[in-house]
Protein backbone atom coordinates (compact mmCIF):
# COMPACT_ATOMS: atom_id res chain seq x y z
CA UNK A 1 0.00 0.00 0.00
CA UNK A 2 1.28 3.52 -0.82
CA UNK A 3 2.42 5.56 2.15
CA UNK A 4 -0.35 7.80 3.39
CA UNK A 5 0.56 11.41 2.88
CA UNK A 6 -1.17 14.68 2.37
CA UNK A 7 0.54 14.83 -0.99
CA UNK A 8 -1.18 11.71 -2.29
CA UNK A 9 -4.71 11.34 -3.55
CA UNK A 10 -6.81 10.73 -0.46
CA UNK A 11 -10.55 10.43 -0.27
CA UNK A 12 -12.44 11.79 2.67
CA UNK A 13 -14.98 9.07 3.40
CA UNK A 14 -16.50 10.28 6.65
CA UNK A 15 -16.29 12.86 9.36
CA UNK A 16 -16.71 11.00 12.63
CA UNK A 17 -17.06 12.80 15.93
CA UNK A 18 -15.24 15.83 14.56
CA UNK A 19 -12.33 13.62 13.45
CA UNK A 20 -10.53 13.48 10.14
CA UNK A 21 -11.18 10.17 8.38
CA UNK A 22 -9.14 9.12 5.39
CA UNK A 23 -9.47 6.00 3.29
CA UNK A 24 -6.73 4.76 1.02
CA UNK A 25 -7.04 1.82 -1.34
CA UNK A 26 -4.53 0.22 -3.64
CA UNK A 27 -4.68 -2.79 -5.92
CA UNK A 28 -2.81 -5.92 -4.89
CA UNK A 29 0.52 -6.56 -6.66
CA UNK A 30 0.24 -7.93 -10.16
CA UNK A 31 0.74 -11.64 -10.72
CA UNK A 32 3.71 -13.00 -12.63
CA UNK A 33 1.53 -13.25 -15.68
CA UNK A 34 1.16 -9.49 -15.75
CA UNK A 35 -2.49 -9.28 -14.74
CA UNK A 36 -4.04 -8.34 -11.43
CA UNK A 37 -3.64 -10.91 -8.65
CA UNK A 38 -6.52 -13.31 -9.06
CA UNK A 39 -9.18 -13.49 -6.35
CA UNK A 40 -7.53 -10.92 -4.06
CA UNK A 41 -9.52 -8.11 -2.57
CA UNK A 42 -8.34 -4.52 -2.93
CA UNK A 43 -6.58 -3.47 0.27
CA UNK A 44 -8.61 -1.27 2.55
CA UNK A 45 -7.18 0.86 5.33
CA UNK A 46 -8.93 3.71 7.11
CA UNK A 47 -6.92 6.25 9.07
CA UNK A 48 -8.65 8.60 11.49
CA UNK A 49 -7.50 11.41 13.73
CA UNK A 50 -9.02 12.23 17.06
CA UNK A 51 -10.81 15.55 17.48
CA UNK A 52 -7.79 17.11 19.20
CA UNK A 53 -5.53 16.01 16.34
CA UNK A 54 -3.08 14.30 18.71
CA UNK A 55 -3.72 10.67 17.87
CA UNK A 56 -3.92 8.69 14.65
CA UNK A 57 -5.82 5.41 14.55
CA UNK A 58 -5.57 3.05 11.57
CA UNK A 59 -8.05 0.25 10.84
CA UNK A 60 -7.13 -2.46 8.34
CA UNK A 61 -9.93 -4.62 6.95
CA UNK A 62 -8.03 -5.80 3.90
CA UNK A 63 -8.68 -9.44 4.72
CA UNK A 64 -12.19 -8.91 6.07
CA UNK A 65 -14.35 -6.77 3.75
CA UNK A 66 -17.47 -8.08 5.52
CA UNK A 67 -16.41 -6.15 8.64
CA UNK A 68 -15.84 -2.84 6.84
CA UNK A 69 -19.30 -1.38 7.45
CA UNK A 70 -19.23 -2.28 11.15
CA UNK A 71 -15.76 -0.80 11.53
CA UNK A 72 -16.85 2.46 9.91
CA UNK A 73 -20.19 2.82 11.68
CA UNK A 74 -19.52 1.29 15.09
CA UNK A 75 -15.86 0.75 15.90
CA UNK A 76 -14.25 3.95 14.62
CA UNK A 77 -16.61 6.31 16.50
CA UNK A 78 -15.92 4.43 19.75
CA UNK A 79 -12.16 4.44 19.28
CA UNK A 80 -11.98 8.09 18.25
CA UNK A 81 -13.95 9.12 21.33
CA UNK A 82 -12.41 6.82 23.90
CA UNK A 83 -8.70 6.56 23.07
CA UNK A 84 -7.97 10.16 24.18
CA UNK A 85 -10.14 9.59 27.26
CA UNK A 86 -8.15 6.49 28.18
CA UNK A 87 -4.90 8.42 27.83
CA UNK A 88 -6.22 11.02 30.27
CA UNK A 89 -7.55 8.37 32.65
CA UNK A 90 -4.22 6.54 32.96
CA UNK A 91 -1.47 9.17 33.22
CA UNK A 92 1.94 8.86 34.83
CA UNK A 93 4.93 11.15 35.18
CA UNK A 94 7.09 11.42 32.07
CA UNK A 95 4.86 9.13 30.03
CA UNK A 96 3.33 9.83 26.63
CA UNK A 97 0.89 7.28 25.24
CA UNK A 98 1.44 6.07 21.65
CA UNK A 99 0.18 8.67 19.20
CA UNK A 100 -0.40 6.08 16.49
CA UNK A 101 -2.43 2.90 16.93
CA UNK A 102 -3.28 0.21 14.40
CA UNK A 103 -6.16 -2.27 14.49
CA UNK A 104 -5.92 -5.14 12.02
CA UNK A 105 -8.49 -7.85 11.40
CA UNK A 106 -6.92 -11.19 10.50
CA UNK A 107 -8.58 -14.19 8.87
CA UNK A 108 -5.97 -16.60 10.17
CA UNK A 109 -5.83 -15.45 13.79
CA UNK A 110 -7.48 -17.63 16.44
CA UNK A 111 -8.94 -16.52 19.75
CA UNK A 112 -10.28 -12.98 20.14
CA UNK A 113 -7.65 -10.23 20.10
CA UNK A 114 -4.10 -9.45 21.17
CA UNK A 115 -1.99 -6.34 21.57
CA UNK A 116 1.73 -5.80 21.12
CA UNK A 117 2.93 -2.25 21.66
CA UNK A 118 0.63 -0.01 19.64
CA UNK A 119 -0.64 -2.78 17.36
CA UNK A 120 -3.92 -4.57 17.95
CA UNK A 121 -4.77 -7.76 16.07
CA UNK A 122 -8.32 -9.09 15.96
CA UNK A 123 -9.53 -12.58 15.01
CA UNK A 124 -11.98 -12.06 12.14
CA UNK A 125 -13.90 -15.27 12.78
CA UNK A 126 -14.73 -14.32 16.37
CA UNK A 127 -15.62 -10.72 15.49
CA UNK A 128 -17.94 -11.72 12.66
CA UNK A 129 -19.94 -13.76 15.17
CA UNK A 130 -20.04 -11.07 17.87
CA UNK A 131 -20.72 -7.77 16.09
CA UNK A 132 -23.98 -7.32 18.00
CA UNK A 133 -22.45 -8.51 21.24
CA UNK A 134 -19.00 -7.96 22.70
CA UNK A 135 -17.01 -6.98 19.62
CA UNK A 136 -16.62 -3.28 20.41
CA UNK A 137 -15.88 -3.99 24.06
CA UNK A 138 -13.14 -6.42 23.07
CA UNK A 139 -11.36 -3.72 21.04
CA UNK A 140 -11.89 -1.24 23.87
CA UNK A 141 -10.07 -3.67 26.20
CA UNK A 142 -7.15 -3.82 23.77
CA UNK A 143 -7.02 -0.02 23.45
CA UNK A 144 -6.47 0.10 27.21
CA UNK A 145 -3.52 -2.27 26.78
CA UNK A 146 -2.01 0.17 24.28
CA UNK A 147 -2.32 2.99 26.81
CA UNK A 148 -1.03 0.84 29.69
CA UNK A 149 2.17 0.11 27.75
CA UNK A 150 3.87 -1.71 30.62
CA UNK A 151 6.87 -2.50 28.45
CA UNK A 152 7.70 1.23 28.65
CA UNK A 153 8.92 0.85 32.24
CA UNK A 154 10.79 -2.40 31.64
CA UNK A 155 12.78 -0.77 28.86
CA UNK A 156 13.83 2.07 31.16
CA UNK A 157 14.21 0.29 34.46
CA UNK A 158 16.68 -2.64 34.54
CA UNK A 159 15.27 -3.65 37.92
CA UNK A 160 11.65 -3.47 36.81
CA UNK A 161 9.25 -5.91 38.44
CA UNK A 162 6.69 -7.94 36.54
CA UNK A 163 3.09 -6.90 37.08
CA UNK A 164 0.71 -9.77 37.95
CA UNK A 165 -1.61 -10.77 35.14
CA UNK A 166 -4.73 -10.00 37.16
CA UNK A 167 -3.74 -6.33 37.24
CA UNK A 168 -2.65 -6.29 33.59
CA UNK A 169 -6.07 -7.61 32.54
CA UNK A 170 -8.14 -6.32 35.44
CA UNK A 171 -7.56 -2.64 34.71
CA UNK A 172 -8.78 -2.85 31.07
CA UNK A 173 -11.85 -4.80 32.15
CA UNK A 174 -12.48 -2.35 35.01
CA UNK A 175 -12.50 0.53 32.54
CA UNK A 176 -14.58 -1.44 30.07
CA UNK A 177 -17.30 -2.74 32.37
CA UNK A 178 -17.54 0.16 34.81
CA UNK A 179 -16.73 3.20 32.64
CA UNK A 180 -17.42 2.34 29.00
CA UNK A 181 -20.42 0.00 29.24
CA UNK A 182 -21.60 -0.14 32.88
CA UNK A 183 -25.17 -0.76 31.73
CA UNK A 184 -24.18 -4.24 30.50
CA UNK A 185 -23.22 -5.35 34.01
CA UNK A 186 -20.65 -7.67 32.49
CA UNK A 187 -18.47 -7.83 35.60
CA UNK A 188 -21.15 -8.46 38.20
CA UNK A 189 -20.58 -10.86 41.08
CA UNK A 190 -23.61 -13.16 41.24
CA UNK A 191 -24.68 -16.36 42.97
CA UNK A 192 -23.42 -18.16 39.91
CA UNK A 193 -19.80 -16.96 40.15
CA UNK A 194 -19.35 -16.03 43.82
CA UNK A 195 -17.70 -19.40 44.49
CA UNK A 196 -14.74 -18.54 42.25
CA UNK A 197 -14.64 -14.86 43.12
CA UNK A 198 -11.04 -14.04 44.06
CA UNK A 199 -9.49 -10.61 43.80
CA UNK A 200 -6.83 -12.03 41.49
CA UNK A 201 -9.30 -14.07 39.46
CA UNK A 202 -8.41 -12.09 36.30
CA UNK A 203 -10.48 -10.12 33.78
CA UNK A 204 -14.08 -9.51 34.91
CA UNK A 205 -13.73 -10.68 38.50
CA UNK A 206 -10.58 -8.64 39.10
CA UNK A 207 -12.33 -5.72 37.39
CA UNK A 208 -15.13 -5.96 39.97
CA UNK A 209 -12.56 -6.00 42.77
CA UNK A 210 -10.76 -2.95 41.37
CA UNK A 211 -14.06 -1.09 41.02
CA UNK A 212 -14.90 -1.87 44.64
CA UNK A 213 -11.49 -0.57 45.72
CA UNK A 214 -11.95 2.57 43.60
CA UNK A 215 -15.31 3.22 45.25
CA UNK A 216 -13.76 2.81 48.72
CA UNK A 217 -10.40 4.50 48.17
CA UNK A 218 -11.12 6.83 45.26
CA UNK A 219 -10.53 6.47 41.52
CA UNK A 220 -7.05 7.96 41.94
CA UNK A 221 -6.07 4.61 43.44
CA UNK A 222 -6.38 2.97 40.00
CA UNK A 223 -4.23 5.73 38.50
CA UNK A 224 -1.51 5.07 41.09
CA UNK A 225 -1.73 1.32 40.60
CA UNK A 226 -1.40 1.63 36.83
CA UNK A 227 1.47 4.10 37.12
CA UNK A 228 3.39 1.73 39.39
CA UNK A 229 2.85 -1.13 36.93
CA UNK A 230 3.85 0.98 33.94
CA UNK A 231 7.03 2.17 35.65
CA UNK A 232 8.02 -1.37 36.60
CA UNK A 233 7.79 -0.81 40.34
CA UNK A 234 4.67 -2.72 41.29
CA UNK A 235 4.93 -4.69 44.53
CA UNK A 236 2.29 -6.12 46.86
CA UNK A 237 3.69 -3.92 49.61
CA UNK A 238 2.18 -0.88 47.88
CA UNK A 239 -1.29 -1.98 49.00
CA UNK A 240 -0.23 -1.87 52.63
CA UNK A 241 1.53 1.45 52.07
CA UNK A 242 -1.48 3.04 50.39
CA UNK A 243 -4.36 1.50 52.34
CA UNK A 244 -2.86 0.11 55.61
CA UNK A 245 -4.16 -3.30 54.49
CA UNK A 246 -2.69 -6.09 52.41
CA UNK A 247 -4.32 -6.88 49.08
CA UNK A 248 -5.36 -10.24 50.55
CA UNK A 249 -7.13 -8.51 53.45
CA UNK A 250 -8.91 -6.14 51.08
CA UNK A 251 -9.82 -9.08 48.86
CA UNK A 252 -11.46 -10.91 51.77
CA UNK A 253 -13.43 -7.79 52.70
CA UNK A 254 -14.58 -7.35 49.10
CA UNK A 255 -15.76 -10.95 48.81
CA UNK A 256 -17.52 -10.85 52.18
CA UNK A 257 -19.43 -7.76 51.03
CA UNK A 258 -20.73 -9.64 48.00
CA UNK A 259 -21.56 -12.77 50.01
CA UNK A 260 -23.61 -10.67 52.45
CA UNK A 261 -25.38 -8.88 49.61
CA UNK A 262 -26.27 -12.12 47.86
CA UNK A 263 -27.74 -13.58 51.05
CA UNK A 264 -30.23 -10.74 51.30
CA UNK A 265 -33.68 -11.36 49.78
CA UNK A 266 -34.15 -9.66 46.43
CA UNK A 267 -37.49 -8.16 45.33
CA UNK A 268 -36.73 -9.03 41.73
CA UNK A 269 -35.25 -11.99 39.93
CA UNK A 270 -31.49 -11.77 39.75
CA UNK A 271 -30.17 -10.78 36.34
CA UNK A 272 -27.05 -12.40 34.99
CA UNK A 273 -24.98 -11.22 32.07
CA UNK A 274 -24.00 -14.11 29.86
CA UNK A 275 -20.82 -13.61 27.87
CA UNK A 276 -20.50 -15.05 24.40
CA UNK A 277 -16.99 -15.99 25.42
CA UNK A 278 -15.15 -15.96 28.73
CA UNK A 279 -12.31 -13.47 28.45
CA UNK A 280 -10.15 -15.68 30.62
CA UNK A 281 -9.46 -17.42 27.33
CA UNK A 282 -7.99 -14.29 25.86
CA UNK A 283 -4.27 -13.60 25.72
Amino acid sequence: MNKISGRLNLFVIAVILCSETISATAAEPESKGGGAASGLEARQKTVVRTADGKYELAFDTSETPALEQWVQQELIPMAVEWYPKLVRMLPSEGYEAPDKVSVTFSKEMKGVAATGGNRIRCAAEWFEKNLKGEAKGAVFHELVHVVQNYGWGRRRNPEATRTPGWIVEGIPDYLRWFKYEPQSKGAEITKRNIGRAKYDGNYRISANFLNWVAEKKGEEFIVKLNAAAREGRYAEGLWKEWTCQTVQEIGKEWKKTHETRLQEPSPAKEEHHTSSRDYNERG
